[in-house]
């Protein structure tokens, strides 16, 4: 049998005003500076591709694989760039965090059995939506200059999408958390559902409640069980999966009894062989579950935001700390971010509850209750003791202040 090459890509398509704003503009570009655009285009986002393989019902079954390990994941669609030496003007892709590793997941999952690009292994991998291409270096910088588009768009990955040479393959729907073939793919009912899934999520946002402290509260985000790379990504101190499996459960139970009430703020596991199902049968505590990026479950009841009250201080309790409302003037309790910032943000009244930054335990709601009332004088006191000891630099006055926080937070809620 002659093996016949094919022409794989894996995709994000957007849908709604994005979708049709943007079609927009690439139609209107093809005609102003008279390039050659496709007669329907359709704005997308190209995650992996082209490549080829051998195993094609393998490559669907990997590709389900890893899509079936991640929720509805977020980007932001704002600004034009160009890629000169491609003949590209683009519009920019400002990824989550969760929309890189899922990139990086599929890649590395894919790499046994396809031929992949040199492009896939880019680590700073540049997300876009493509305008117009294929045209001369000269004429694309003018093009770049000249196209206006002050849009914004904050979107959320609602389908991935496997093609082969150029039709849609197959593709998995986050929201009904399956996948369809072409046929399905393009069922305007099915897609309907879809619709009617987000409208849904949406409506069961910001519910109001004042909690009582008659019993102890812990909030805690982002244990990502059973996810290898983690340990890399966010330079957690394990030696290995099981180890940090192990630590993660054992801190968890050894904090928490059976009566207490524990806000869990989302990504509780992540991959092919790793339950979120299985590690939550596991936890101790009556668990209220924040859906995040790769929560994934038919036997869980998930919220997506909440407002709580506690000793009449107002929190707005979510998973991505983008997802609170641009009105919400009080405090944020939120993960997602992992490491990237610290765990309290006194000028923007927030606070990071990813494992990372709370020593890899739930932290109770009264230990962020005594530190967020820390009179600012406190926190000035200690900065201007430690910066005549190391110095006056604006960094170690930060350094000063993050570590008089942490010496806090561990006086408080022990190490």
């Amino acid at each position: 049998m002659i093996y016949m090459s094919a022409s794989y890509l894996i995709e994000i398509r957007m849908f709604g005003k994005a979708k049709y704003d943007i079609r927009e503009l690439i139609l209107d570009s093809g005609k102003q500076f008279n390039v050659q655009i496709p007669r329907r285009p359709v704005p997308h986002i190209t995650l992996v591709g082209p490549f080829d393989t051998k195993y094609e019902n393998g490559l669907i079954k990997d590709f389900e694989s890893v899509c079936k390990n991640v929720d509805l994941i977020g980007y932001v669609v704002e600004g034009i760039g160009v890629f000169v030496d491609n003949g590209v003007v683009y519009l920019d892709v400002h990824p989550s965090e969760e929309l890189i590793i899922f990139r990086k997941d599929l890649r590395d999952k894919l790499f046994n059995n396809c031929y992949l690009a040199k492009w896939d292994f880019v680590e700073d991998f540049r997300f876009h939506t493509t305008i117009v291409n294929k045209v001369d270096q000269e004429k694309i910088r003018r093009i770049g200059r000249k196209i206006k588009h002050d849009k914004r768009y904050s979107h959320k990955m609602l389908r991935a999408t496997l093609l082969k040479n150029g039709r849609i393959l197959a593709e998995y729907d986050f929201l009904l958390r399956k996948m369809l073939n072409r046929s399905e793919a393009l069922d305007r009912k099915i897609l309907a559902e879809t619709m009617r899934l987000l409208s849904k999520r949406h409506e069961s946002k910001n519910t109001e409640i004042d909690q009582p402290l008659n019993n102890r509260i812990f909030v805690i985000s982002d244990l990502h069980l059973g996810h290898y790379n983690i340990i890399r990504y966010c330079n957690r101190p394990f030696y290995s999966l099981n180890d940090m499996n192990n630590t993660l459960i054992n801190n968890w139970n050894s904090t928490i009894s059976k009566h207490d009430t524990v806000y869990f703020l989302g990504d509780l596991a992540y991959g092919k062989n790793s339950s979120t199902d299985y590690w939550l049968k596991r936890l101790n505590g009556n668990i209220i579950f924040f859906r995040g990026n790769h929560d994934a479950s038919d036997n869980i009841r998930f919220i997506d935001s909440k407002i709580v009250t506690f000793e009449s201080t107002k929190f707005f309790l979510t998973h991505n700390p983008a997802d609170v409302p641009p009105n919400w003037n009080g405090w944020v309790i939120h993960g997602h971010v992992h490491n990237n910032i610290p765990m309290i943000n006194y000028k923007n009244k927030s606070i990071n509850v990813s494992v990372e930054v709370i020593n890899y335990k739930p932290v109770d709601i009264r230990t962020i209750l005594r530190l967020i009332h820390l009179t600012k004088n406190e926190v000035v006191k200690e900065q201007t003791i430690e910066s005549k000891v190391n110095g006056s630099s604006k960094q170690k006055e930060e350094e000063s202040i993050q570590s008089f926080l942490y010496r806090i937070f561990t006086w408080l809620f022990g190490k």
